[in-house]
């Protein structure tokens, strides 16, 4: 069994997502964004009411079959606010 990794780094502008996923189910997730990047509507909607952006996060998703670059200011957001409320 190999435990390369697999790369999956979704960046747009001022945001990354990327994640790193190996054979044996094990993985890890790094999130980045600027000053700028966290005054970005997307993100602050992600930040502020998770669910509304998550709703349209998963409509893109669920038409285009895949996350694309729109995406990525609010899944960061909604990731961001999630574990700043759980510290």
């Amino acid at each position: 069994m190999s435990l390369s990794p697999d790369v999956i780094n979704l960046s747009g502008g001022s945001w990354t997502l990327v994640l790193t996923t190996r054979s044996n189910g094990s993985g890890d997730a790094k999130i980045t964004w600027d000053a700028t990047g966290q005054h970005e509507a997307e993100f602050h909607a992600g930040f502020t009411s998770p669910a509304a952006a998550l709703e349209v996060v998963l409509g893109r998703l669920d038409k285009n079959g895949a996350l694309s670059m729109p995406d990525v200011p609010a899944l960061v957001g909604v990731l961001t606010g999630y574990f700043q409320r759980r510290g």
